[in-house]
């Protein structure tokens, strides 16, 4: 009777913990491949630049800043990525000049930037 108890207790709370968790679905359709064939035909829509600190952002987030820029973007062919490097160098003197020891300190930024040229198929 107890182990009743206690399971009851427990899918109470569970129920209550998974009623408070809300669930959102973004459903992205992404072309996997694309083949030079001469037979494809398509219509050059413009360039499209993307920048971002992850490295991780790819095609995704290119893909969609081009459909930001032209809504009925397919693809993106001839894609590029920049690695741009900052490297700042702080230097901290000590206090009076005497007291205490200079400290150097750097930090390093990344940003890649990624461009590519969106086209249209034509069917």
């Amino acid at each position: 009777m107890k182990r009743h108890l206690w399971l009851a207790l427990f899918c109470t709370i569970l129920v209550l913990a998974a009623s408070c968790s809300t669930t959102v679905v973004i459903v992205e359709t992404i072309p996997l491949q694309y083949t030079n064939n001469v037979s494809t035909e398509f219509e050059i829509l413009g360039e499209v630049m993307y920048e971002s600190r992850n490295r991780v952002a790819g095609y995704t987030d290119l893909l969609r800043a081009a459909r930001n820029l032209y809504n009925d973007c397919d693809y993106i062919i001839d894609i590029m990525i920049d690695q741009k490097t900052t490297a700042t160098t702080k230097t901290t003197k000590p206090f009076l000049g005497f007291i205490g020891r200079t400290s150097v300190s750097t930090t390093t930024q990344t940003v890649y930037i990624m461009r590519g040229t969106a086209i249209k198929y034509v069917r």
